[in-house]
């Protein structure tokens, strides 16, 4: 198979890096008793490492999930579930090695076994944002 490249000002672009497909990640956090702590823990290092994906334009969207009954309590008592996640990639082996990179996975905020990636057709666009805080 003959790979296309195509001319765009002085750069030449190939065909299959110009084809990013969305996916979505549920990554469910573990349920023992230090999740929430491993979690918290690594956070800021976590925002971190999320801004610069951001900013590469291929992370477009994250949040922590929280359950209903501490949606409105301060940040102290907020109970997570896990993340929600929006990857634009070539593929989702490149969505899964992000995924695998992440700190939550490394440090084991994430429960492994349950994490969900799949492909996603967009129905409305995304507004741009900064970073996450």
């Amino acid at each position: 198979m003959r790979l296309m490249t195509y001319p765009v000002g002085r750069r030449h672009f190939t065909a299959s890096a110009q084809r990013q497909q969305t996916y979505i990640v549920w990554a469910p956090d573990n349920t023992d008793e230090g999740a929430l702590a491993r979690r918290m823990a690594v956070r800021q290092k976590h925002f971190v490492a999320a801004n610069k994906l951001i900013k590469q334009g291929i992370l477009k969207v994250a949040g922590g999930l929280l359950t209903p009954d501490t949606q409105d309590a301060a940040p102290g008592n907020r109970r997570f579930v896990g993340s929600a996640l929006l990857y634009e990639a070539e593929n989702l082996d490149a969505v899964r090695k992000f995924v695998e990179q992440d700190l939550y996975w490394t440090e084991n905020v994430w429960d492994k076994d349950k994490i969900v990636i799949l492909p996603i057709i967009m129905a409305t666009t995304l507004q741009e944002r900064a970073g996450i805080t």
